[in-house]
């Protein structure tokens, strides 16, 4: 668990998950909506590639959620009103949710369909215990399109937190997740 000593700023580590995330969902994110438009010609390869980094981004954000939980995140200023802490928070938390909950829908859409990811066409990485069902992997098919625009628009609100932090309020709650140069 974090310890009792509060936490001033983002370890180096936070940062990189936070932007290696980022780097990888936002563009899977958009890019997904055309998954389908793509050629046959390099359409599994995509197909393979989406899955892959989605595998990857689960990984990174169980490992990520266990580092804060470990390590902790500096608190919001005090002259940030509560309601303002509270949306931040939830909007924070609800991240977490949905870009854990996206991969793992998808991971059980595949299974379920029985088209079990290679990851970046190295290796197989089965689900155990999802039987296949074509019901199944449609449902999973909705809720994961549902979790794309969901994502879109928390990831919207989160950048608009920053900037308004950043521009408005100016705190240093932006500055905390860049690099020091």
């Amino acid at each position: 668990m974090a310890s009792d000593v509060p936490v001033k700023s983002y370890s180096s580590a936070s940062k990189f998950f936070h932007w290696l995330i980022a780097i990888i969902v936002i563009p899977m994110v958009l890019f997904s909506f055309f998954l389908d438009d793509l050629p046959k010609s390099i359409g599994g390869t995509a197909v393979m590639l989406h899955k892959s980094f989605g595998l990857t981004v689960l990984f990174l954000m169980i490992f990520r959620l266990v580092w804060v939980i470990r390590k902790g995140k500096p608190a919001l200023p005090a002259s940030v009103p509560l309601w303002q802490r509270t949306t931040a928070r939830l909007v924070q938390h609800a991240l977490y949710i949905t870009i854990i909950a996206m991969p793992l829908v998808g991971w059980i859409m595949s299974m379920a369909a029985q088209k079990t990811p290679v990851f970046f066409g190295l290796f197989k990485l089965p689900l155990p215990g999802i039987p296949a069902d074509k019901t199944l992997a449609k449902n999973m098919f909705e809720i994961h399109s549902t979790l794309a625009w969901i994502i879109i628009i928390i990831v919207a609100l989160h950048i608009l937190g920053a900037i308004k932090h950043h521009f408005i309020d100016k705190d240093n709650v932006l500055k905390r997740m860049l690099w020091e140069k």
